[in-house]
């Protein structure tokens, strides 16, 4: 009983190893992590891809021939700022992909056996030093115990991410920024100007030269086409800029978070007695 008294913080802390170990080469919230890391990495994929093809059908728009040279100003005022959003929603998504993809890069990194046995070792080491102590080790030991306890953090922290962005998304994101259902809404506006598009070359192709003259001097077909391009694209900026807050939420401003929350706990541990 005499020992317990004397030893409890020495023994909670081998108490605290054990569960630390067990956890480490459990890897149950490793596999979690890396699923959402990699769902997230996979809808990122999905949702880039979507935007580049409708920025592919904006062009094939820009680019359809159509006779009044007016008209090209016309459907420019129309897809040319849509078409510089999606490019610029196209640069969010690969800083989100490459946010993501680091983020995957860290968790291999500590969730790597090698680092596991690291791990042990040191935690194994620093267990040994409560009871058993060298001459002159004090500063050495300070700073090993340190080392250990950054290790501990990241080792458990990295995983941690895909669980905090998953829970943060799903909590405080989804029900305004629904990520799956506004990159449908990109798809629909990409297949309702591409139709548009369709619909106009196919309709110069099957006219007849009468008909190709009276359209070329026909304002009303110009204005139309131009209507039915506005009504293709309507709502696609609020679709894109809900994208581009969902994601540099999620896989910018969280990680940066995290990066910051980091540097303190670094900063602070090695400041620590001083």
């Amino acid at each position: 009983m005499q020992f317990l008294k004397t030893h409890w913080n020495k023994l909670l802390i081998i108490f605290l190893s054990i569960i630390i170990i067990f956890f480490a080469f459990s890897y149950t919230l490793d596999i979690k992590g890396k699923e959402l890391v990699d769902k997230s990495f996979t809808q990122s994929v999905i949702v880039f891809g979507s935007a580049k093809a409708l920025n592919a059908v904006i062009s094939l728009a820009q680019g359809t021939e159509l006779d009044l040279p007016f008209l090209t100003v016309a459907i420019g005022e129309v897809l040319d700022p849509i078409n510089d959003l999606v490019e610029q929603f196209s640069f969010v998504m690969l800083a989100s992909m490459t946010s993501l993809g680091i983020q995957k890069i860290m968790m291999n990194f500590v969730t790597n056996d090698l680092y596991n046995f690291i791990l042990l070792f040191t935690l194994v080491i620093l267990n040994v030093w409560l009871f058993y102590r060298f001459s002159k080790d004090e500063r050495f030991r300070t700073l090993f115990f340190k080392v250990t306890i950054i290790l501990i953090f990241l080792r458990f922290a990295v995983p941690l991410i895909g669980l905090v962005n998953d829970f943060a998304y799903n909590s405080f994101v989804k029900q305004d920024y629904n990520i799956s259902q506004l990159n449908d809404n990109i798809l629909k506006v990409k297949d309702e100007v591409n139709q548009v598009t369709v619909n106009t070359i196919q309709q110069k192709e099957n006219s007849s030269i009468f008909n190709k003259i009276a359209e070329k001097f026909d304002s009303d077909y110009y204005s139309k086409k131009v209507d039915e391009y506005k009504k293709a694209v309507d709502n696609s900026s609020e679709y894109i800029v809900s994208l581009i807050i969902a994601f540099v939420f999620q896989t910018i401003l969280l990680p940066l978070i995290f990066l910051f929350i980091l540097y303190q706990f670094v900063k602070g541990i090695f400041n620590l007695g001083k």
